[in-house]
């Protein structure tokens, strides 16, 4: 189906289109990311009911298994009701379907970021476990709303893009086959197959600017919704041509199973819009940040570079490297630490999936134990790795203080039977498999047995 086409209304007109573009998201995904199943993300609205239902039609026609989760953020009161009615009606359809309480205390401010980011929090940890595509239930109207917001904030051509039909995030694929649809259509979907939603309260409540802005687009404005599609679909179409061209014309290194990034210097001569866009692309690729750095902010960074002065932004670091500029993740003022129980799988700095045989804690390398004469060098992936950015890799420490170097791997080279630690590096924006250029020695050992863990006291 084409972008902003809404098919002929019948329940299996709105199947079959939902069908083809779902397959057309899955079959463009990188090589490597998991499609073993499906997860619908369900608020209990019509959307995502929408969602759940069309879902369910075309797993049991292909033979998948799908199911839906519902998260209660425990916000609202009767929230923990809701959620069992809309659980209760998801499997009276024949779904499978999940509650998540979040246990964390809402902030008195900024409610709704929060709840969106504790929500994917939950939705992606899930998706790992599962090895699923992560449905989202986003139509026309919501990415008509998002580019109003985005063009009141002065976004640049990434950000009127609004909301993609396909993302990655922390290794799982965020797809949203409903963006053809308009809001109306998800609700006569409900109607036709006898679904039955919830109403939300807070998409009246003017507190919040999405609902400010909706209540405006539907008011006498010569403004439509029709004119801020268009321009989100040209913004897109742009923004893709640029970034492939700085890809075609070797100004955009693709990133590395270390974790960093080589710049070359040719980078700085670009136009100053093409480098602030260059430069905010790149800094997406090594952080997992909520919101990218401000444009005024990229532009000093442009300047700064372009007079040969090291610089950090949004976590990432630029330093000069034979010529060129190494680009690495920060230390940070408060270093990141997470626990690792043996066996499990945990996303490190937004950026990285680590798992261990052992327990401990994963933390970057930083100066301890990154001097040659560690034994670093004798795990995959880490001969060629520049000294700063051995620094910023995540390292186990162990319950008894013993250091543990986990190979460096990338979606090209399955790290599933590797009995030893793994550190997977994660660009936190669309990378196809074969533009993570792997180091010598990755390249070398990729076929044959992974080398057993590498460890030091510390």
């Amino acid at each position: 189906m084409a972008e902003g086409l809404t098919p002929d209304f019948t329940p299996d007109a709105v199947a079959t289109a939902f069908a083809a573009r779902l397959e057309t998201l899955s079959a463009g995904l990188p090589t490597g990311i998991p499609q073993r199943s499906l997860i619908s993300a369900v608020s209990g609205g019509p959307d995502s009911m929408c969602l759940a239902g069309l879902a369910q039609e075309y797993a049991a026609r292909r033979g998948l298994v799908h199911r839906a989760i519902i998260i209660d953020h425990g916000i609202r009161p009767g929230a923990a009701a809701e959620a069992a009615r809309v659980r209760s009606r998801l499997v009276h359809l024949g779904i499978r379907a999940d509650v998540m309480k979040i246990k964390e205390t809402a902030p008195d401010s900024g409610i709704q970021a929060w709840a969106r980011s504790v929500r994917y929090t939950q939705l992606l940890e899930q998706a790992r476990r599962d090895r699923a595509l992560l449905l989202l239930g986003h139509h026309r109207d919501d990415q008509a709303e998002t580019v109003l917001m985005r063009l009141s904030r002065g976004s640049g051509l990434s950000g009127l893009a609004a909301m993609r039909a396909v993302t990655i995030r922390e290794g799982v694929a965020l797809l949203r086959p409903m963006l053809g649809f308009g809001g109306e259509l998800a609700r006569r979907y409900c109607a036709a197959r006898d679904i039955i939603y919830e109403t939300d309260p807070s998409n009246v409540d003017r507190r919040f600017e999405r609902v400010r802005l909706r209540q405006w687009l539907g008011g006498p404005t010569p403004v439509t919704g029709a004119d801020l599609l268009r321009l989100s679909d040209a913004a897109s179409r742009i923004d893709d041509t640029l970034v492939e061209a700085f890809r075609s014309h070797g100004v955009l290194p693709p990133p590395q199973p270390g974790g960093h990034m080589i710049l070359p210097a040719a980078s700085l001569e670009l136009a100053d819009v093409g480098l602030v866009r260059l430069l905010a692309h790149v800094t997406g690729q090594l952080t997992a940040a909520a919101h990218p750095p401000a444009r005024i902010a990229l532009v000093r960074l442009a300047a700064r570079l372009r007079s040969a002065h090291a610089s950090t932004l949004g976590g990432v670091r630029f330093t000069r490297h034979r010529g060129d500029w190494l680009v690495t993740a920060e230390e940070g003022r408060r270093p990141l630490h997470r626990r690792l129980a043996a066996g499990d799988v945990v996303i490190f700095a937004g950026t990285w999936r680590v798992t261990s045989p052992v327990a401990g804690v994963v933390r970057r390398l930083g100066e301890r134990g990154s001097g040659a004469g560690a034994p670093w060098g004798e795990s995959r992936g880490w001969a060629n790795l520049p000294a700063l950015a051995r620094r910023s890799v995540p390292v186990v420490e162990t319950l008894d203080g013993t250091l543990l170097y986990p190979h460096l791997d990338s979606h090209a080279l399955s790290c599933d039977t590797n009995d030893g630690a793994v550190a997977e590096f994660l660009p936190f924006t669309l990378v196809r498999a074969e533009e993570m250029t792997a180091t010598d020695q990755l390249k070398q050992v990729s076929t044959g047995r992974a080398l057993p863990g590498v460890v030091q006291p510390v």
